[in-house]
């Protein structure tokens, strides 16, 4: 296989492997960043962070493992790439997560002490 054709579905296995998972989250996180964030323009912003943040981190990933590997079988190359996207949705997820949770763990905690009176 040539290294264009390669690259090629590298990027793709990247990218589909992302907007699959913006797919799945997209309802739930707008229903959550219009919770938490006071305006409708502060929940637009974090959405398209998530979203780039989400495109990004497995993109990157797969980028910088095809460099190192281009010794290595073109199987092998894809099975690399397919790890490395899903390595950075997981560390993109986890930076999201992580911002997401705690005002949401804030929000939480007040709407329990409003519900027993305190």
């Amino acid at each position: 296989m040539n290294t264009f054709t390669l690259f090629s579905i590298e990027i793709f296995i990247s990218l589909s492997v992302s907007f699959i998972t913006l797919w799945i989250l997209s309802k739930p996180l707008v229903n959550v960043l219009q919770d938490l964030c006071p305006t409708n323009t502060q929940a637009d912003f974090w959405l398209a962070y998530t979203r780039i943040m989400l495109l990004i981190s497995p993109l990157l990933l797969v980028l910088m493992v095809s460099l190192n590997s281009r010794h290595s079988s073109d199987i092998n190359s894809i099975k690399f790439s397919l790890v490395s996207a899903l390595a950075g949705l997981l560390l993109g997820m986890l930076i999201v997560g992580k911002k997401i949770f705690e005002p949401a763990s804030k929000a939480c905690e007040l709407a329990e002490m409003a519900a027993k009176g305190e």
